[in-house]
């Protein structure tokens, strides 16, 4: 009797086998390496996703889907309920999120979790206890990059062999440490001294290649301190760095400097004994190009009223 209950047995497992292998087919079967233990196979996750392996479940594929209702990873909606000390918010008792304090996990064992926890500025990094965050994104120059977004330990490295932050003119620098594709816009800047006040421009000062002429201006930026201006001829020597363009009455019309007060007082290089230097130290000249240099002098009135220029500067994008 036994012997015949087991002869049954195996004639059903016989037949169960075949009725099973008959339902499968090539397309259908699940195979053998969605269960082997490994991820393998275009899986997803371990014998799981892909397009051969049966669907992951939602709720054990190390993934925060909040659209499926979860409040943390694999945790809260139709997943079981997240606990105090993993859900991905700052609790009392913890040092950071999920962290530290009464959880016995270390903030800085998070730092290489892929999740926005512990005390991270960004996922995985910043704060005390993670690296710093690459700043390769954000548009500037900052961490140890050597131009925009490149260069450094954590960047890629810049298209150009310059470094804008050697004070030096290379790569394809405009000028130094600023202007071409990896560094920083070169700042506009202008200044002087007029019988003793200084006056700004930084905002409102600018240079136009006027012909082969350089026009300079500058609007204080107090209003009621006037502006001041230039039209630089080119000097016979071309325009090279270190040359010196004087603008008194015997430059007329070709160089020319000009003051003009608050009340609309002109003091220019064309009235007088007047006379204004001006130093070109760097030029790069035509539109798209730069101009540094400084002045100094004394400009009149045409009824001889005096100012002292000093201490004037100048770096410039050429417009």
């Amino acid at each position: 009797m036994k012997d015949s209950k087991l002869l049954l047995g195996f004639v059903i497992l016989f037949f169960a086998s075949f009725l099973i292998a008959g339902c499968l087919n090539e397309d259908n079967k699940i195979p053998e390496n969605c269960y082997d233990g490994f991820l393998n196979n275009g899986e997803e996750f371990i014998d799981c996703g892909g397009v051969n392996c049966p669907l992951c479940d939602p709720c054990e594929n190390f993934i925060w889907e909040p659209e499926l209702g979860e409040q943390w990873v694999d945790c809260g909606g139709e997943c079981d309920p997240c606990l105090s000390s993993y859900n991905g918010q700052l609790d009392p008792g913890e040092d950071g999120i999920d962290c530290g304090g009464d959880t016995g996990v270390d903030c800085g064992e998070l730092c290489g979790d892929g999740l926005l926890n512990g005390n991270e500025e960004e996922i995985d990094c910043g704060g005390p206890d993670c690296d710093a965050c690459p700043t390769c994104i954000d548009g500037e120059m900052n961490g140890d990059e050597i131009g925009i977004d490149c260069g450094g330990d954590d960047c890629p490295d810049c298209i150009t062999d310059g470094d804008c932050t050697n004070g030096e003119i290379d790569g394809d620098e405009l000028y130094v440490d600023c202007g071409g594709s990896t560094c920083p816009e070169c700042e506009a800047f202008m200044t002087w001294k007029l019988n003793g006040m200084t006056f700004i421009a930084n905002l409102d000062a600018s240079a136009v290649m006027n012909g082969t002429s350089i026009d300079i201006v500058g609007q204080s930026n107090d209003p009621q301190l006037g502006n001041f201006g230039a039209t630089l001829a080119e000097p016979t020597v071309g325009w090279i760095g270190g040359v010196a363009i004087i603008c008194n009455p015997a430059s007329m019309p070709n160089s020319l400097a000009i003051y003009t007060n608050n009340l609309g007082d002109v003091f220019a290089s064309q009235f007088g004994v007047s006379s204004v230097t001006f130093t070109i130290s760097y030029v790069v000249p035509g539109a798209g190009g730069f101009i540094v240099g400084t002045f100094s002098g004394q400009l009149r009135t045409a009824t001889d009223e005096l100012v002292n220029i000093s201490n004037g500067s100048f770096q410039l994008p050429i417009n």
